[in-house]
């Protein structure tokens, strides 16, 4: 007697698809998108502030944070809603 043998549920679903595991944020994501936008542009002010007072250790600490803020943003940008 033959019997099919099914995938375990930790590597695929038992239909086949894989998750996608972004699809549960669908109203979430654009949300989020718009605040780092906002949160990038803040910062950005900030930078130019920290330029202008000459103030070295904002304006190193505004550069790594801005640096990961737009890596959060472009990550998201390529997420599919």
């Amino acid at each position: 007697m033959t019997q099919k043998k099914m995938t375990a549920p930790v590597l695929a679903h038992r239909d086949g698809r894989e998750k996608e595991h972004w699809m549960v944020l669908t109203t979430i994501l654009p949300l989020l998108r718009a605040a780092v936008k906002f949160a990038a542009t803040m910062l950005a002010v900030y930078l130019l502030a920290a330029v202008a007072a000459l103030n070295i250790p904002a304006l190193i600490g505004a550069m790594l944070v801005l640096n990961a803020l737009l890596g959060l943003w472009f990550a998201l940008e390529e997420v599919p809603v």
